[in-house]
């Protein structure tokens, strides 16, 4: 993908014709063509996805795409920062490593002593304290907890910025729940910067946030703008969410000072930004330059096998990048391939990995932030090969010894 050559100037508006109902699209503004596919979720709340090929969540992305998206929303929130300290928060699971990386790409153009970043989580740490906790309305997993975070991440005030990152925003609802939450816990700032690779609201999240916190000094900026309406088809019954099932998996729950799991109590420095550091530290095999290497997070420890990829890619190792996610998506055009598994976590849930055929890959490095008992048998089997990296940093093969790989 050539974001330098890939500008769309006149977008026309689209009709999606969807099994429960039709779906119509207005792009105002684009900043680059491809951006997102319309897939259709297993959820009555909202019946379709706009599934983004640069996020590294529902398709791989190779990581210079990745980390070109970083860069340009960094660059577009860079003017409108206010001189003081500036808070980044990303929200749980799908923008977690798009937070860190806006948060990253910010600290490389301004530098690491004004800057802190949290994301909000479903999996509260065990003794620390929950900050706050916010409702997603349309979400298949609703709760968000915001962990308090450690000294230096937070630094409010009349001269700081806070930056809410969200890889897609419709309504500016879960914007808005995000920002009262900080206020009515103390955390006011001079301003908000609304951070989104697709923008359907319309400018109705500026505008509500603006209303709700009593300020003008809300901004928002993202690589397209555009509106949405939504039709249902009256005489189809949109498909139920996935129901709990027994726990294959032992129940989990992350640790405050595990190095090799999602920082869920905030970054702040120079902490989880050496990708190479990673490449070297890992007992993994030896890389080929000509192997086709897919690298995959989990749930919300996306942040780090980001980097360890992108370690790769400077390497010259041909690599891309994807995560495991509970979004449950109808297969189809946009959802080619499916793996299907118990969740990692022991909570009950079905889990995916979306668009990886395993017989496209040479060499598979899977990372969890759980013991390596996190990864069920559904999961290693459907990949059929490769590594797992597991919370302690340690390396095992993906299948059995003895078990022949594909």
């Amino acid at each position: 993908m050539n974001f330098q050559n890939d500008i769309v100037k006149d977008v026309a508006s689209q009709t999606y014709c969807l099994s429960t109902g039709n779906l119509e699209l207005e792009v105002f503004s684009e900043d680059m063509a491809g951006l997102y596919k319309i897939a259709e979720r297993q959820n009555p709340k909202r019946a379709f996805l706009f599934v983004s090929t640069v996020l590294g969540r529902h398709i791989p992305v190779k990581p210079r795409d990745h980390r070109a998206v970083l860069n340009i929303l960094a660059s577009k929130v860079m003017p409108l920062l206010l001189q003081g300290p500036a808070f980044v928060m990303g929200y749980a699971e799908t923008a977690v490593g798009i937070g860190a990386g806006v948060y990253d790409s910010l600290r490389n153009q301004i530098g690491s002593g004004r800057l802190g970043y949290l994301h909000t989580t479903r999996h509260p740490v065990p003794g620390e304290e929950v900050w706050f906790s916010i409702e997603e309305g349309h979400s298949h997993a609703t709760h968000h907890f915001i962990m308090k975070p450690m000294g230096g991440v937070c630094r409010p005030g009349p001269d700081a910025t806070l930056i809410l990152v969200d890889d897609e925003t419709t309504t500016g609802s879960t914007f808005e729940q995000l920002a009262l939450g900080l206020k009515e816990n103390g955390a006011e700032f001079g301003r908000i910067i609304l951070v989104t690779m697709t923008d359907w609201s319309s400018g109705d999240a500026v505008r509500r946030i603006r209303k709700s916190l009593g300020t003008d000094q809300v901004h928002a900026v993202s690589l397209l703008e555009g509106a949405w309406t939504w039709t249902q088809d009256t005489g189809v019954t949109p498909p139920a969410l996935p129901v709990l099932k027994d726990p294959e998996c032992p129940f989990w729950e992350p640790a405050f000072r595990l190095e090799h799991q999602s920082p869920r109590m905030g970054l702040k420095g120079r902490q989880m930004s050496n990708g190479m550091y990673l490449a070297m530290k890992f007992g993994l095999p030896r890389l080929k330059r000509d192997d086709r290497v897919l690298v995959i997070g989990s749930g919300e420890h996306v942040w780090q096998p980001f980097l360890y990829a992108e370690a790769l890619a400077r390497d010259s190792v041909d690599v891309a990048f994807i995560a495991t996610t509970r979004s449950p998506i109808m297969p189809g055009p946009v959802i080619e391939h499916k793996i299907s598994f118990p969740d990692h976590f022991g909570i009950g849930l079905d889990m995916y990995l979306h668009n990886v055929d395993p017989d496209e890959w040479d060499r598979i490095v899977l990372f969890t932030e759980t013991e390596t008992s996190g990864v069920p048998e559904a999961l290693r089997r459907g990949l059929g090969k490769g590594y797992v990296v597991d919370c302690h940093g340690a390396v095992s093969p993906m299948l059995p010894k003895g078990h022949c790989e594909k």
